[in-house]
């Protein structure tokens, strides 16, 4: 992904969930260098990410972003480089993937996820419908296009 610097922590909360084709229905928070950042009504002890500036949170060169308090969707947000923006493009934007994100109802976060592939292609095992009843008829696990994501986030 790219992204401003200026883009602010909830802004890139929303990035991140487009990319992720989540819909924003659970609570996140940032880890930064300078401590927990997230939505104010979260009722977090944490700076408000509607304030905070990437350039702000990005001292370090990485941070932390939680989806799902719960399922805990932990996510390293790293710098790769710094580049002057382009006016002929639109920011944010998806340059480049792989596989498809874990659908946002898959319960047991990375562990449910890896649950939900295992008996993915065994339509007989008897945890088979219990873990994809959420999917699309449709989810394939190594599909990614970036030019889908970028469609989603123009709208």
């Amino acid at each position: 992904m790219e992204v401003r610097s200026s883009t602010t922590l909830a802004e890139l909360s929303a990035v991140i969930q487009t990319a992720f084709g989540w819909s924003g229905e659970h609570q996140h928070v940032f880890t930064t260098p300078h401590g927990l950042v997230a939505d104010p009504g979260a009722d977090l002890p944490a700076a408000d990410e509607r304030t905070v500036t990437l350039a702000e949170a990005m001292t370090h060169g990485h941070l932390q972003y939680r989806y799902d308090l719960g399922d805990a969707w932990d996510h390293l947000v790293r710098l790769e480089k710094v580049t002057p923006s382009d006016p002929r493009l639109r920011y944010p934007r998806c340059t480049d993937g792989a596989r498809a994100a874990p659908p946002e109802h898959v319960a047991g976060g990375v562990h449910g996820y890896a649950a939900l592939l295992s008996v993915l292609p065994h339509p007989d095992h008897p945890d088979h419908p219990h873990l994809t009843e959420y999917l699309d008829a449709d989810f394939d696990p190594n599909h990614f296009s970036a030019t889908a994501i970028d469609a989603e986030l123009r709208d």
